[in-house]
């Protein structure tokens, strides 16, 4: 996931296409030795119209590359794992050179400036992606480079409104199906109470950015060794200022 920050990882391209693609290692002021960089990859400020950051994007690498930079919109699973929507771009955020190519040791400074707000706020991904430039003369796997960053423009006066759904058991964890419906991708958390038939397991909740609109299967402990039976899951959550109380009835049939 790299919705909290930025990653960077090496792709593996043929035939001028991405083909595989693995988000992981967090870049800060470099990513991949040896490969494409970016400074300061993310921006967190409030939503103004006009607002502009400066990146720097490097080839660290010994060839020259193709370089493009979009500013996309996140998709977001059940699971809270978010990506880049790669088949849409967010048309008020603009980027003032979107592809370009970089000698070996080049930086090229792009500005990413935020156009309008039309809800007050504005939650996307800038997606920068190094491929070599004779790709189209190469044969078998390649490598190239995908940096992901944050843009989280965020509301002048943020809204919390958080509605807790059934309880499940999936993927081997307890988990509460939890929809935003406020203004804010800041994280939720929280404390839960298990109570069930040889008594209650209690845990604190991992802190989970749920994008606005957005409904997520939110792990609240491991389901691991519970017996069959009903139980009940009293949970707190927590969303800035925002506290809400949720209890609810789960069945697990035996494994």
């Amino acid at each position: 996931m790299v919705f909290g920050g930025a990653a960077a990882a090496a792709a593996l391209v043929t035939a001028g296409a991405v083909i595989a693609q693995a988000d992981g290692t967090k870049a800060g002021a470099a990513a991949l030795s040896g490969g494409l960089a970016v400074a300061n990859g993310s921006v967190e400020r409030l939503a103004v119209p006009g607002a502009a950051n400066v990146f720097k994007v490097t080839n660290n690498s010994t060839k020259s590359l193709t370089v493009a930079v979009n500013a996309r919109p996140w998709t977001q699973s059940s699971s809270g794992q978010a990506s880049p929507n790669r088949r849409s771009t967010l048309s008020n955020v603009a980027i003032n050179e979107s592809a370009f190519t970089l000698a070996p040791g080049d930086s090229r400074d792009v500005t990413v400036t935020l156009k309008s707000a039309p809800k007050g706020y504005q939650y996307g991904a800038l997606e920068i992606v190094g491929l070599p430039t004779d790709i189209a003369k190469r044969k078998g796997i390649i490598s190239g480079y995908r940096l992901v960053g944050a843009l989280r423009y965020k509301p002048a006066a943020p809204t919390y409104a958080l509605k807790a759904g059934a309880a499940k058991v999936k993927s081997g964890m307890v988990t509460l199906a939890v929809k935003s419906s406020g203004n804010t991708a800041e994280p939720v958390s929280g404390t839960v109470r298990l109570k069930g038939p040889l008594g209650t397991r209690q845990a604190s909740v991992k802190a989970v950015r749920v994008l606005p609109g957005k409904t997520i299967a939110l792990p609240l402990l491991s389901a691991k060794g519970l017996q069959a039976g009903s139980y009940t899951a009293t949970a707190t959550l927590k969303q800035g200022k925002l506290r809400v109380n949720a209890s609810k009835k789960l069945r697990i049939t035996r494994r």
